[in-house]
């Protein structure tokens, strides 16, 4: 655990006041495996579809901040099997798109497979280096939380 502690002086006409705020940060909000568990939440509470036993959803949205080759697709799925609940994030990247066509070509596919427990993940597989996940990942979550709010405006809407 990381303290941070700031001080701030703010000067009167006739004297000084002093605020002390003494903040605790976690440093294991920044690990993957906590921000596999909140994109775990989010897609779990999308539910699952009707007829399946498994829940699945597909996102585009863009991760490398490249537009020549347009948004790339997260999948996010997650099953059990054998009392234990499988969360797998599978993301796409595409060529650069000369053509203007809307389908591009999948460049490279790259994944993270995990177990999940109680309120932890363990990443059994990753196609990331553990630097590409601590920027990946809040990506991830962030396109996710906007796309479910976007769902929500348009339920409310139809």
């Amino acid at each position: 655990m990381l303290i941070l502690s700031l001080t701030m002086v703010v000067w009167l006409g006739w004297g000084a006041l002093t605020y002390r705020s003494t903040a605790e940060v976690k440093e294991k909000e920044d690990k993957p495996e906590t921000i596999i568990i909140k994109i775990y939440d989010e897609v779990k509470e999308m539910g699952k579809r009707e007829g399946e036993d498994f829940i699945k959803r597909e996102f585009h949205f863009d991760l490398d901040g490249r537009r020549a080759n347009r948004e790339e697709h997260v999948l996010v799925f997650s099953y059990s099997s054998n009392g234990q609940q499988i969360l797998s994030i599978q993301v796409t990247y595409y060529e650069d798109d000369k053509s203007q066509n809307f389908q591009g070509r999948a460049q490279d596919i790259k994944d993270i497979n995990c177990l999940i427990s109680e309120n932890s993940a363990e990443i059994k597989e990753c196609s990331f280096s553990q630097e590409e996940l601590k920027n990946l990942l809040p990506k991830i979550l962030e396109g996710i939380k906007k796309e479910k709010e976007l769902l929500k405006l348009v339920r409310k809407s139809g």
